[in-house]
């Protein structure tokens, strides 16, 4: 409790009120978006545009990029260096969210939910240090708040939300020295094709909007 105290008074979140705040922020810079076919990750790449970055974004449907495996995300990131010549902003929205008793899911869910979950954004990391070292940049990761206390039916998922945070926070750590800002982002229960997909329809007005969520990104 003490410790999720200190991070709710040490938040350095900008508050932007402002169209021209958030341009301010955001011009010329660039941006990578991993997952950027839909949801949050397509809202962030169109609002990030509108405000002035250069957005290069990859995903599984749209530049057929697979972000739990290392030469996908090795050439996306080589190839948005190589078109703007730096990388300011990294972030990883790609998910996947396979419900089901963990003794009767198929073994493939299960790989695959710890793949892109959370080896991607080992990946990512591992890839995006060159660059935001040279930028003093950002990485972003996506989190649940499942990750403070397992659900059922869905443990790899929340699992694996728990080791992303830890991860942030060990990086935040590793690469404070070198001017380089970790974060994770939790939204409340949000309106994305992964949670309808997992939960059906739900009542309107219950959710976050994907847009909402991307804005405060």
């Amino acid at each position: 409790i003490a410790d999720k105290l200190f991070q709710i008074g040490s938040s350095a979140a900008p508050a932007h009120t402002r169209p021209s705040e958030y341009n301010e922020s955001l011009a010329g810079k660039v941006m990578v978006v991993l997952g950027a076919s839909y949801g949050i990750g397509a809202d962030l790449a169109a609002l990030a545009t509108s405000f002035g970055a250069t957005v290069h974004g990859y995903s599984r449907s749209g530049t057929n990029t697979h972000v739990e495996r290392a030469e996908d995300v090795e050439a996306a990131l080589d190839d948005a260096f190589a078109k703007s010549g730096r990388i300011d902003y990294i972030v990883v929205t790609a998910g996947v969210l396979n419900r089901g008793r963990l003794a009767d899911v198929p073994m493939e869910e299960i790989l695959e939910g710890i793949r892109v979950n959370y080896f991607a954004p080992v990946l990512t990391a591992r890839f995006a240090h060159a660059y935001l070292k040279e930028t003093r940049g950002q990485l972003v990761f996506f989190t649940s708040s499942s990750y403070t206390r397992g659900r059922a039916d869905y443990s790899v998922y929340s699992s694996t939300k728990a080791a992303v945070v830890n991860l942030a926070q060990a990086l935040a750590d590793e690469w404070s020295g070198e001017g380089i800002r970790v974060n994770t982002i939790n939204p409340e229960r949000a309106g994305t094709p992964m949670r309808t997909k997992a939960f059906g329809k739900e009542p309107e007005g219950s959710l976050l909007s994907s847009k909402a969520v991307a804005l405060t990104t």
